[in-house]
């Protein structure tokens, strides 16, 4: 059997770019309001110490994960925070800082529902990356990342449908790939042992 290498961010970039353009018209800070008592502590400090924070604040949340637990809540703070950077210190508000600030600390809490509602297509997702899955076979791979994006949308935006029904679905593609995936470095040579990764799949 012939290995289908092809690169694997492209297809992961491309897969979240149009995951992130169907939610363009979405704004997930619209409903959050900052308190009185939150504005004047960020009113307190200067305003190049509050962009600095903010600016650890958007690099934690790529480092953890956000651009693809919670895409809407990091786009539009990355939105927010670019503006920011773009203009002089003096000439940010008290209210941007606190509203991309609060933005974010939403779209952690969001994460958390995230892992707690998909934590198994998740785990699977991390035993397939293991395995090299998005290289040996990327278009099984990028349809399940598809279809996992989609998932995670429906919960991040609190979206009505059948996500059980879906989760199975999603589930057993996931396994079926992984099978596969098993049965292809088997052979071929893997950085995990076949009994590695049948015993890691056999408990999610």
């Amino acid at each position: 059997m012939r290995s289908h290498k092809y690169p694997s961010w492209p297809i992961f970039s491309g897969v979240l770019f149009g995951l992130l353009l169907t939610g363009c018209a979405t704004r997930v800070g619209s409903n959050i309001q900052i308190p009185m008592g939150e504005l004047a502590l960020h009113d307190a400090v200067p305003k190049a110490q509050s962009i600095a924070k903010l600016e650890r604040h958007i690099g934690e949340a790529k480092d953890s994960n956000m651009p693809f637990l919670a895409p809407h809540y990091y786009r539009e703070a990355s939105d927010m925070v670019r503006t920011i950077q773009r203009s002089k210190p003096d000439n940010v508000s008290t209210e941007q800082l606190a509203k991309a600030d609060a933005i974010l600390d939403k779209g952690e809490a969001v994460m958390g529902t995230v892992k707690n509602r998909l934590g198994k297509e998740l785990e699977l997702k991390d035993l397939l990356d293991k395995l090299s899955a998005e290289e040996i076979y990327p278009w099984r791979y990028k349809m399940i990342i598809h279809d996992l994006s989609n998932l995670i949308e429906k919960v991040e935006l609190d979206r009505g449908g059948n996500i059980e029904r879906d989760r199975e679905d999603l589930n057993k593609s996931m396994r079926e790939l992984y099978n596969k995936t098993l049965e292809y470095t088997s052979s071929h040579g893997s950085r995990l042992t076949g009994k590695d990764t049948k015993e890691q799949v056999e408990e999610k």
